[in-house]
C-alpha cells in the first residue's frame, strides 16, 4: 500500500510539471506602449498678471453749463471784448477754446481669460482750455467795433488738475505675429489737486493758481472712458502698449454757484510698455 501511495504522489507530481511547462511554451504576451497625452499645465498664478506704464499727451476742452447768475453765453465770440463801466463782463468763459493736456498712468493688469481682461491702477491728468481774446474798456459799445489804443491782448491758459483711479475692463484678439488688439471701457474717479483758472476775474486778465483745498472746484469727481489698444510682443515678458483714451467726467467742476457748471473731457494718446509677471 506504501508503495503504491508513493507511485502515485509522483504521477500527480508528473502531471503538474507537464502542465507547467506546457502554459511556459505558450508565452505572455509582450506589453504594448500605450500612448499618453500630458495634460496641460495650470499657469501659475502670476502668469495672468502684468504691470503696464503709460504717458502721452491729450487734447482737452469742457461742456460748458451756464451759471445760475450770470448772463446768456455768447453764441459766436467776438474778436474784442467790451467791458462798460459798471464792470459788468461779457462772459468770457463761452470763449474758451480746447487746449492740450496731458495724462499718466501705472496699472496693473490681469488676463481674465482669452478675451478679457481687467486692470486697475493710479495716475495724473491735466485738463485745459485756453483763453485768446483782445479787451476794449469805453463808455459806448460802438467802440467796440473800433479798436483803440486803449486794447489789451490777452492769452490765458486754464489747467485743472487730477489724480485718477481708473478701472477698466478690456477685450481683446490675437492677431498673427506678436500682435494683439482690443477694446476697453470702464470708470475713472478723479481728485482735484489744483490748477490755474481766470475764472471769478471779471476781466479775465489775471489767472488764480488753486491747491487741493480752498478752490472753488469739487474735490471729487467721477467719469467713464472708452479706448482702444494695440499691443506688440517684444519677448516673453515685455510689450509696446498704446492705448488712445476718451475720458469724460460727469460731476461738475465746479462747487461755487455762480461760476459755470464744467463738465470737463478729453481725448489722450497714450504710449508706454507692459511687463508680464513671472
Amino acid at each position: 500500500m506504501e508503495v503504491r501511495s508513493q507511485r502515485a504522489a509522483q504521477d500527480l507530481l508528473s502531471a503538474r510539471l507537464v502542465a507547467v511547462q506546457f502554459g511556459a511554451g505558450l508565452g505572455l504576451p509582450a506589453p504594448q506602449p500605450v500612448a499618453v497625452v500630458p495634460s496641460p499645465l495650470p499657469l501659475p498664478l502670476a502668469s495672468r498678471w502684468a504691470v503696464q506704464v503709460v504717458a502721452g499727451p491729450a487734447i482737452t476742452y469742457r461742456n460748458l453749463n451756464t451759471a445760475a447768475n450770470l448772463a446768456a453765453s455768447v453764441t459766436s465770440p467776438p474778436t474784442i471784448v467790451y467791458i462798460p463801466n459798471n464792470n459788468t463782463a461779457t462772459p468770457v468763459a463761452t470763449l474758451e477754446r480746447p487746449a492740450l493736456g496731458s495724462a499718466v498712468q501705472v496699472a496693473v493688469r490681469r488676463t481674465l481669460g482669452g478675451h478679457w481682461s481687467l486692470s486697475a491702477g493710479l495716475g495724473y491728468a491735466e485738463y485745459a482750455s485756453a483763453l485768446a481774446l483782445q479787451q476794449v474798456y469805453s463808455t459806448t459799445s460802438a467802440v467796440a467795433n473800433s479798436p483803440t489804443p486803449d486794447s489789451t491782448g490777452i492769452h490765458r491758459r486754464d489747467t485743472y488738475r487730477f489724480v485718477t483711479v481708473p478701472v477698466r475692463v478690456g477685450y481683446g484678439w490675437t492677431l498673427s505675429g506678436r500682435w494683439r488688439v482690443g477694446l476697453l471701457a470702464g470708470a475713472e474717479a478723479a481728485v482735484y489737486v489744483g490748477g490755474s483758472s481766470t475764472e471769478g476775474s471779471a476781466c479775465a486778465c489775471q489767472s488764480q493758481t488753486w491747491g487741493f483745498s480752498g478752490s472753488p472746484y469739487r474735490r471729487y469727481s467721477l467719469g467713464a472712458s472708452m479706448g482702444a489698444e494695440a499691443r506688440y510682443r517684444l519677448s516673453e515678458r515685455w510689450e509696446l502698449l498704446a492705448q488712445p483714451t476718451a475720458t469724460y467726467l460727469f460731476t461738475p467742476l465746479a462747487n461755487y454757484t455762480p461760476y459755470y457748471q464744467r463738465h470737463l473731457f478729453g481725448g489722450a494718446a497714450l504710449l508706454g510698455v507692459s511687463f508680464n509677471l513671472p
